[in-house]
């Protein structure tokens, strides 16, 4: 039997985000009644910070206030917060560029219900993204009419965990000091910076086999304030909030549809008459070479024998498969025999992708909008340098 969440609303140096996060917190409608709420604030020596904590009154429950004495840094203080499963049981940590949705605790609560003692979960997302992590393509997760889908993707934007999820991660955390590789690891995850935590949550779920809850419908939105991980605020990050109330339809786990951390469908190789063990789903090309398995069903042109091929016009890309659209788009490659398949160009294939995601591109706009992401990113380089040499 699953307890009641404990709410945790993470902070540092930013008192406005600080109060902004707990308004959204004081708005929303509850289904249940004591509700605890845990404001942990790590030590940056801006006392605002610690009066907009102090300040705000919750009328749900009780109201825990931690003041950390001495710096913790984030990914140290989002650990602290997790060790708060060994007090509380459960818990919900969001950060304070977080904005929730009215029902975000509902929700929340009843995916603990369903899913809180299941083995394959590691945590319960409250943000639903509409791109693929990583990536400038978006996200078309297969709808079947459940509420609930299943991803390799630990979010950092508004999580739940109990006690035997957290505890699963801090026993794998504990005994890998160091960062290992795993060959079915984004890349760009292990390159993310020294004070993310979530890198090493998200090789824990990929090396454990294990998966996340998702809403198809995001129960959080982020306002991408500047700070450790944001050179300058920006509103690329806001998801769309789901702003109603009502009863989620929650699949058994077995039935539900999965991917994996890289936005890639789970268990097509049923569907393509080889065996799941044996085979690499890669529809964005996106994964190293190195990851591919004998079978390889992907967007690239590779120098292997085709065995099967499909067109890329539905979405999500998936239906091409299930619904067999004849085509060239995406083809299942048998790695075990070379080919020549008079490859496209990978210029022409990420264009065509894009186009695939987002419809009709408007060149001009989307040079100046590469330009000025690259200007803004270097120049959020440049003051965190100048910042360091202070």
């Amino acid at each position: 039997m699953q307890g009641k969440i404990t709410i945790i609303a993470v902070g540092y140096n930013r008192a406005d985000a600080v109060e902004r996060l707990l308004h959204s917190l004081s708005k929303a409608q509850y289904d249940y009644t004591d509700i605890r709420l845990v404001i942990s604030i790590d030590h940056s020596g801006n006392e605002e910070v610690v009066r907009a904590a102090e300040n705000f009154k919750w009328d749900f429950g009780e109201r825990v206030i931690i003041h950390h004495p001495q710096r913790l840094g984030l990914r140290r203080h989002i650990i602290s917060c997790g060790d708060l499963t060994r007090k509380y049981g459960a818990v919900m940590v969001l950060e304070d560029d977080l904005y929730v949705s009215p029902d975000f605790y509902n929700y929340a609560m009843k995916a603990l219900e369903q899913y809180g003692e299941l083995p394959q979960i590691a945590g319960i997302s409250l943000n639903t993204k509409r791109e693929l992590l990583e990536s400038a393509y978006p996200f078309f997760p297969l709808h079947r009419g459940d509420d609930i889908y299943f991803q390799q993707f630990a979010t950092s934007w508004g999580q739940v965990w109990n006690e035997q999820m957290w505890s699963g991660f801090r026993n794998w955390y504990d005994s890998h000091p160091s960062l290992p590789y795993h060959k079915d690891v984004l890349p760009e995850v292990l390159h993310y910076p020294d004070t993310s935590w979530a890198k090493f949550y998200q090789t824990y779920i990929v090396d454990t086999g294990k998966y996340y809850v998702y809403s198809y419908d995001s129960l959080t939105t982020n306002f991408g304030d500047a700070g450790q991980h944001f050179g300058s605020s920006s509103s690329a990050v806001q998801s769309v909030l789901f702003y109603g109330k009502k009863d989620y339809r929650m699949p058994q786990f077995e039935d539900g549809v999965k991917y994996d951390i890289y936005g890639e469908p789970a268990g097509l190789g049923e569907y393509l008459g080889v065996e799941e063990e044996h085979f690499t789903c890669d529809l964005w090309g996106r994964k190293p070479s190195e990851s591919y398995r004998r079978y390889v069903l992907s967007s690239r042109r590779l120098d292997y024998k085709v065995l099967k091929s499909f067109a890329m016009q539905m979405k999500p890309a998936e239906l091409n498969i299930l619904e067999e659209i004849p085509g060239k788009e995406l083809c299942l490659y048998d790695t075990a025999v070379s080919e020549d398949t008079g490859g496209e160009k990978e210029k022409n294939i990420h264009l065509r992708l894009l186009e695939y995601g987002y419809g009709v591109l408007d060149g001009r706009d989307l040079m100046r909008w590469s330009i000025e992401r690259i200007r803004r990113k270097f120049a959020g380089k440049w003051r965190k340098s100048r910042r360091k040499q202070r």
